[in-house]
């Protein structure tokens, strides 16, 4: 049985909701596979408290047409049918991956986002199905979770930059009482998945700068950091995330 699909909804609109421990993950995905699956986010967002929703089951599909995608991201319309074509063929075998440490010891575990993945050729849309394994991640949430609005996110054009502003919002309200969040710098490339031949210099440059600059543009959090070193090399950094009072985009 599939849900009633949504209809003339502004998607910009809906919240994004996903517990810190899916927030913080690695994520697996391109920019225009993250687009299409936090958008699905979205909509399962949307129908938290329904009657529909009680009844939900794994396996329903989360429909996303070319013109919502379009809207949503405010790109041609043309572009948005390949691009859902494109996460359609590849987000099936794309798996989120959370570290968790376990006495002494760190395991790593992974998982796929759907178990899914339709794309309809004619009609311009595709359907995803979440695993069982994400959902305690999108609903049910009372505590350990971050939220923001999808169109806070939607106008960023780097991946780096995406999950940087995710992994930022999940501590904004601990950064609130003016402490600091202690990031190795192994942890943060497990988060923001930069290429294994980046050195810190690389990944500096490349990855977290750009992010940092394109999230204080576009969005109303404020990110700084300081380096940890262990002798000559960097070992951790300690940021700052503080959102902006008067901005949340809502435009």
């Amino acid at each position: 049985m599939f849900l009633e699909e949504l209809k003339n909804d502004d998607y910009g609109n809906f919240n994004v909701s996903m517990s810190n421990t899916l927030t913080r993950s690695a994520h697996g995905l391109t920019l225009v596979e993250k687009r299409a699956i936090m958008m699905a986010v979205a909509i399962v967002d949307s129908r938290k408290g329904s009657r529909a929703h009680a009844h939900l089951a794994e396996f329903q599909k989360v429909k996303i047409t070319a013109l919502d995608y379009a809207e949503t991201y405010e790109i041609d319309p043309r572009n948005a049918y390949l691009y859902l074509k494109k996460a359609a063929d590849n987000i099936f075998e794309r798996q989120f991956s959370v570290k968790e440490k376990v006495g002494n010891s760190e395991r790593i575990t992974r998982f796929r986002w759907v178990s899914s993945a339709t794309y309809a050729k004619d009609e311009g849309f595709i359907e995803l199905s979440f695993t069982p394994e994400v959902y305690p991640h999108l609903h049910t949430l009372k505590n350990q979770y971050t939220t923001y609005k999808l169109k806070n996110a939607a106008s960023l054009k780097s991946v780096y930059s995406w999950r940087l502003y995710e992994y930022a919002k999940s501590w904004t309200t601990y950064c609130q009482e003016g402490k600091s969040v202690h990031v190795t710098l192994e942890n943060l490339k497990h988060i923001l998945e930069w290429p294994d031949t980046y050195d810190w210099s690389d990944a500096k440059k490349r990855a977290l700068v750009p992010a940092i600059k394109e999230i204080g543009t576009l969005s109303n959090l404020d990110i700084t950091y300081k380096i940890v070193k262990k002798g000559r090399s960097v070992h951790a950094l300690e940021f700052k995330f503080v959102e902006r009072d008067q901005l949340e985009l809502d435009v």
